[in-house]
């Protein structure tokens, strides 16, 4: 073709243009040994000021609690939740209490053998001195501030928050005009038209070389001080790095849905419910439990969803899963050079998700149901992976199932933490006949147990572009290491 007199180099087809984003694909390690625990994750403190999340106030300016259940506005990083642990059943105590992370229990549930553990932990901390009526609390937790729990800003009241423009921009994309156009045959909108905006509002800030540096700094000193247990303190990490990342994905997919939702942040729920008022009824199984769901879910016509995410870590160490490990950890350590520093410690690993819960969090979200009151019939569970997308799934309430868990809880009350017996191995499994033993009703649970986490409804399943993260400076991928 000519223009001007002149060749026009013709436009490349889309076969053509496929190919060369192939060609010009950077190829990122699959190894390493600096895993980038916060790789493209989103701040809590920034989703906090996102426009459809409700943030709890900050702990210092709560200097009263009007109720019991108002200590549910603290904020799960601060050492007021932390205090309200003592003492009380709470969901990361929960399964170990009921003996489903026992062996054989495990075993039975299909639990990894890595996640397995007595109910040692659960015993202790049920043995604590807990926060029960609310003089204490309020003695002990308020410490002076601005404002009352009951009337927090922007959370009970309704009033609008500061919202930081340098943080976020509101998405301007009419989801509820897309959804009618798209399921009507006779629209007019056409097919070549632009990609509409799949996120409730735009996330402004940016990863520089700047800010890699520092982590790689930081990284550097702190796994090279811990190097034995590296691997494991990485994938503790990985969860707790990216829980505001696998949120706003939630977020965003229900806002698409309906724009009128609203994420909120909760801290520890519970505290208010009949079975915990020890102090003013004078219960005396001493059994007080509590929940901190990752966030609620508020819809436009008021009902409320419990929200919990879960983080699967893409580093695995180089040698798990290989029948000749033992040699190659050994091999590894004769090449380790002079800094201490073993040759590509980890591996990336990303496997399919499969739409269920596992059994070990069953007792977790059934008990924020719970603690959020008999409104709430249903958790929304995130599992997201950090190369292929997440999947969005959905437990419905079973109260027959709570009820039956709240019996094996007071029994651990009754049987150890009240008598200081610690608690036998498979405590609830085994002495059938024996004074701990639960027999076939133990057994039914433990069962039920796993067809609750099977029968778990599937919202969605969404892809790796679907989910939310920071972006480099040039849009360029980016390497899950620092090294």
């Amino acid at each position: 073709k000519m223009k001007n007199g002149q060749p026009q180099k013709e436009s490349p087809t889309p076969k053509q243009r496929t190919e060369q984003r192939q060609r010009n694909k950077v190829k990122l390690p699959k190894t390493g040994n600096l895993p980038d625990i916060h790789w493209r994750a989103i701040p809590m403190e920034h989703l906090r000021a996102h426009p459809s999340f409700q943030p709890l106030p900050d702990a210092s300016t709560i200097k009263h609690l009007n109720e019991i259940e108002d200590v549910r506005y603290f904020r799960q990083d601060s050492w007021q939740w932390d205090a309200l642990h003592d003492g009380r059943c709470t969901t990361s105590q929960a399964c170990a209490a009921l003996g489903l992370l026992e062996q054989k229990a495990g075993h039975e549930l299909g639990i990894p053998r890595s996640l397995r553990r007595g109910g040692m932990g659960s015993y202790h901390r049920l043995r604590g001195v807990a926060l029960r009526s609310l003089e204490e609390m309020n003695k002990i937790l308020c410490n002076g501030g601005a404002g009352a729990a009951g009337s927090s800003p922007g959370y009970e009241t309704g009033e609008e928050k500061n919202e930081d423009s340098s943080v976020w921009e509101r998405s301007r994309t009419n989801w509820s005009k897309i959804r009618k156009d798209n399921n009507n045959p006779n629209s007019q909108r056409k097919r070549t038209q632009r990609k509409p905006f799949p996120f409730a509002a735009k996330y402004l800030p940016v990863i520089e070389k700047k800010d890699l540096k520092h982590r790689k700094k930081e990284a550097q000193r702190h796994y090279f001080s811990h190097w034995e247990s590296t691997p494991m303190i990485a994938r503790m990490q990985w969860g707790n790095a990216q829980e505001a990342t696998a949120i706003l994905t939630a977020l965003n997919y229900f806002w698409k849905k309906d724009s009128g939702i609203v994420v909120k942040e909760v801290g520890m729920c519970g505290a208010g419910l009949r079975m915990n008022r020890t102090a003013e009824d004078n219960c005396q199984d001493g059994l007080i439990i509590g929940a901190s769901p990752d966030a609620i879910i508020q819809y436009p016509n008021g009902t409320l969803e419990a929200l919990e995410v879960k983080n699967h870590c893409p580093f695995v160490p180089r040698d798990w899963g290989s029948r000749s490990r033992r040699n190659k950890r050994q091999h590894r350590n004769a090449t380790t050079d002079s800094s201490g520093r073993n040759d590509k410690v980890f591996r990336i690993r990303e496997l399919p998700i499969r739409p269920t819960v596992p059994p070990m969090y069953v007792p977790q979200l059934m008990m924020e149901m719970l603690c959020l009151g008999p409104s709430c019939r249903s958790v929304i569970m995130v599992r997201q992976t950090a190369t292929i997308g997440a999947v969005i799934l959905r437990l419905h309430r079973d109260d027959e199932w709570i009820e039956e868990m709240l019996y094996w809880l007071r029994r651990f009350m009754e049987n150890f933490v009240q008598k200081d017996i610690p608690p036998p191995a498979n405590f609830f499994w085994d002495n059938t006949d024996g004074l701990y033993g639960g027999g076939e009703r133990y057994r039914k649970f433990v069962m039920r147990t796993k067809e609750l986490g099977e029968a778990v409804e599937l919202v969605d399943f969404v892809n790796h572009g679907g989910v939310q993260r920071v972006m480099s400076t040039k849009k360029e991928s980016m390497s899950l290491f620092l090294d």
